[in-house]
């Protein structure tokens, strides 16, 4: 049985048209029960993107799935709590879900891939999630495998099962003994320099990320993601649209879905030290760069424990 699908938006209706329109000419598509999470507007000046948003929805509401249910909120949650709160209602019901964001354009091959990889690795006590996107790395000449095991999630397109879901603790509660271990911090930037800071910025308030606390999950979990070698999806969101994304002529996530193999032979990887490096690579930033930032944060910190003191 195929997976439930999750599509959030929000107010830009040509990238959903464009998401769903890709998802709904994959075969597994008629198949498929689609739930449509549209946040509420911030202010007056959204409404009319966000009805046009709302438009774009019903027009997909038969036809192209095997039913469709549309969630429209009233008021705007932002994208971490839309996630949260969307994904845990839908896995009250399913054991697993595959979720796109609504500027993720998909291959035809997309959702066969999520589907057989749910059921494939549903056991895998090593796997804590199935990712659509990978981003253009330059692979070993001799890595001939049809997956790659990582563990970082890929928040543009992604699966899981309702059991790795509720594994997640969204309150952080062990933030503040990780916030100052220095060695936890390092291993949790053997996938990215961008990590911690990324983590610290969600719990200062500066994002509002679900996907760095599931990542964060999934290290605690000493769990992997599994991908594929060449990306299903290629995101359209890079283009000043996006709450958390910027206009970039040379977008350095950009990929080619010509690329995508139609069938995958999914294994069960070892973890690559080769392919580790590679992310930790294409994620890189700079001592210097590490460094103002940690120090601009820890400057914030002691300016607000001041002001909670005066």
């Amino acid at each position: 049985m195929a997976a439930p699908l999750i599509v959030f938006a929000y107010n830009r209706p040509d990238h959903l048209k464009k998401t769903l329109t890709a998802l709904s000419e994959n075969p597994e598509a008629r198949v498929s029960e689609l739930f449509l999470f549209v946040d509420g507007p911030k202010n007056e000046a959204g409404l009319e993107a966000n009805r046009r948003v709302r438009e774009v929805a019903a027009s997909f509401a038969s036809g192209y799935f095997r039913s469709v249910t549309i969630r429209a909120a009233s008021e705007n949650k932002g994208l971490a709590r839309s996630v949260i709160e969307g994904v845990s209602e839908v896995l009250t019901r399913f054991d697993r879900v595959i979720v796109t964001e609504d500027d993720a354009v998909c291959s035809p091959y997309y959702l066969r891939f999520m589907n057989e990889a749910l059921e494939y690795y549903r056991t895998d006590e090593t796997v804590w999630s199935i990712g659509g996107y990978t981003v253009p790395l330059l692979l070993p000449e001799e890595y001939h495998d049809d997956v790659l095991l990582t563990q970082r999630c890929s928040s543009y397109a992604w699966a899981t099962w309702k059991d790795r879901w509720e594994r997640v603790d969204w309150e952080m509660r062990s933030y503040p003994a990780f916030r100052w271990g220095f060695r936890e911090r390092r291993a949790f930037n053997r996938w990215g320099d961008d990590r911690s800071l990324m983590l610290d910025d969600q719990m200062e308030g500066r994002i509002n990320s679900w996907a760095i606390r599931f990542d964060y999950a999934m290290f605690c979990s000493g769990m992997y993601n599994i991908l594929p070698r060449y990306s299903l999806i290629h995101s359209i969101g890079h283009d000043g649209s996006g709450t958390h994304s910027g206009a970039d002529a040379a977008d350095p996530f950009r990929t080619d879905l010509k690329k995508a193999l139609p069938v995958h032979r999914l294994i069960r990887p070892a973890a690559d030290e080769r392919i580790r490096r590679a992310y930790r690579a294409f994620f890189r930033c700079g001592r210097l760069d590490r460094l103002k930032l940690f120090l601009k944060h820890r400057l914030l910190q002691n300016r607000r424990k001041g002001a909670t003191n005066a």
